[in-house]
């Protein structure tokens, strides 16, 4: 075989691999666009039933435990503290667990909680008194942190936010009517970036979690949802943790685990785009490159546990997860790992032959894909509709650079799968969310 019939095969392969990757994106833009018909028709379906059997409308109005593992993060958790107090709904509670800091966070959240007490004292327009209570531990990860503050929480909905997270003022009060639905068992918000600061890997982040968590859309469609991120996720107390036990303090990324054993189980879960959380993600290179080889790492570790649940016919498994999230999501593993060679094989070919057009291609569905997220993002502004596309000519490119940054992630997590090696708890030079 020549040079050029190799390099035809490779190129004609890529086509191959980023076609098939069209129509999952095609599919799940599609199915997205469908998430409010099948968030209202839920609404209704609920109230309708709820009229039916006693005859009124109830106030639901269960309590929540709000649940915040800290490990050395004196620069965020005050912030985040606020951003859960600031919330409307009346009743619901703050634990943080200090996962053995050996920075000022333990007196910090201290004294903040002396602060918030005394000012609730004083003042008695401050609105309901939410318990704030922070429970010290000797290091043992955030698996081990995050049950702690389970078996000490007293709400029948459990929210777990990271110490470098906060929330939008009514997302308490809009996953509560999430779990109004009673066979509901777990629910996962909205996340976006808050700490761009102007820079490239910052406005690479807000972009990819954009674009993101506009898929869980489609996934929720599908009755597939099946990650849950530890910034904002909510369970059911009594139909989870006191159902199958608790967090796995073994696995690094335990949030990835407790979504796929949710899954496993048979429970319900749902996507609420209306509980907006802000996280503050990696400012630096290294750190964005350690956080996606920890989230690489761990979905192999789940996969390899719950391999039960691909191409499953169990009647407690959801089809689509089982045949076509699942599988699909190895398969952009495979083509993560061709990707490089293939797209570079493919602009040396474009810059050649002077033929742009498969580049072109790209290109517009990038662009189409900003016009449909901006368009049908309930949770934008027109302000911020307008912005993301006027975005698209300049900020396309980020997306490759994204590709780069997971393949070598994708890389040394096989790595580690091979020798066996396990990931510590993540932690990175802090800078804090934006109050913008």
């Amino acid at each position: 075989m020549t040079n050029t019939e190799i390099f035809m095969l490779f190129r004609n392969l890529t086509i191959f691999l980023a076609t098939i990757m069209l129509v999952k994106y095609f599919t799940f833009l599609t199915l997205a666009a469908y998430f409010p018909y099948r968030v209202e028709r839920r609404e209704l379906k609920i109230l309708k039933r709820e009229l039916k059997q006693t005859g009124k409308i109830t106030d639901y109005r269960p309590k929540v435990s709000v649940i915040v593992p800290a490990w050395n993060e004196e620069v965020g958790t005050v912030k985040t503290m606020r951003s859960v107090l600031a919330n409307d709904y009346p009743l619901f509670e703050v634990i943080v667990v200090n996962d053995g800091s050996t920075d000022l966070t333990e007196q910090i959240v201290n004294a903040f909680i002396d602060e918030y007490k005394q000012k609730q004292t004083r003042s008695k327009k401050s609105g309901p008194y939410h318990p704030v209570r922070q429970f010290y531990l000797q290091h043992g990860g955030k698996g081990k942190a995050l049950n702690s503050g389970i078996k000490k929480a007293r709400g029948e909905i459990i929210l777990t936010i990271d110490a470098d997270s906060v929330l939008a003022p009514n997302a308490i009060t809009n996953l509560v009517r999430h779990f109004r639905d009673e066979h509901i068992s777990a629910v996962v918000g909205q996340v976006r970036v808050g700490n761009t600061n102007g820079r490239i890997i910052g406005r690479m982040q807000q972009l990819e979690y954009l674009f993101g968590f506009y898929f869980k859309r489609a996934h929720c469609v599908m009755g597939a949802e099946y990650i849950y991120g530890g910034a904002c996720a909510a369970f059911r107390k009594k139909a989870t943790f006191d159902y199958f036990g608790h967090f796995d303090e073994l696995n690094k990324t335990e949030d990835i685990e407790m979504s796929m054993r949710t899954k496993f189980h048979g429970l319900k879960s749902f996507y609420a785009e209306d509980v907006l959380c802000y996280t503050e993600g990696a400012s630096t290179y290294l750190g964005l490159i350690n956080q996606r080889l920890r989230w690489k790492k761990g979905r192999f570790d789940t996969f390899i546990t719950y391999r039960r649940m691909f191409f499953s016919w169990e009647k407690r498994h959801n089809k689509p997860l089982s045949w076509f999230i699942l599988p699909y999501s190895m398969f952009s593993e495979i083509q993560l790992l061709l990707e490089p060679i293939g797209a570079t094989l493919l602009i040396t070919y474009s810059l050649i032959s002077g033929e742009f057009v498969s580049l072109a291609l790209s290109m517009l569905f990038v662009g189409i894909s900003y016009v449909i997220v901006a368009t049908f993002n309930s949770s934008m502004t027109w302000k911020e509709r307008l912005g993301l596309i006027a975005l698209w000519p300049v900020t396309w490119p980020l997306f490759y650079l994204l590709v780069w940054i997971e393949f070598n992630a994708l890389v040394r997590s096989l790595q580690m799968v091979l020798r066996g090696d396990t990931l510590e708890w993540q932690q990175w030079q802090r800078e804090g969310v934006s109050d913008s």
